[in-house]
């Protein structure tokens, strides 16, 4: 089996936090990494914890468009607003017609 090397950004505060975490179960951040990558291949899914994540970080934004369609628009949760479409979409026509 050949290897690769990964590369990545982190925090670096994140960093230390999880090395301090991964060293108390002594265990690597390569072997976190390789354990991530081989799940994901196997599963072909994220684990659930980064779907939910990926799920409420999606669901915030989604909130802030609607605060931010209801401050500039005066358009409050519209059942015009089905998706981030509909929503991006109200909120240019509203700008085109403030600005031109």
């Amino acid at each position: 089996m050949s290897t690769v090397l990964v590369n990545g950004r982190i925090d670096a505060q994140v960093k230390r936090d999880a090395e301090a975490v991964l060293a108390s179960v002594r265990s690597t951040p390569s072997r976190a990494i390789r354990d991530l990558f081989e799940y994901i291949a196997r599963e072909q899914r994220l684990p659930a914890y980064e779907v939910e994540a990926a799920q409420g970080a999606a669901h915030a934004d989604r909130e802030r468009r609607l605060a931010l369609l209801e401050t500039i628009a005066g358009i409050s949760h519209s059942p015009a607003i089905t998706s981030d479409d509909d929503a991006a979409a109200l909120l240019d026509a509203e700008l085109r017609r403030r600005h031109g």
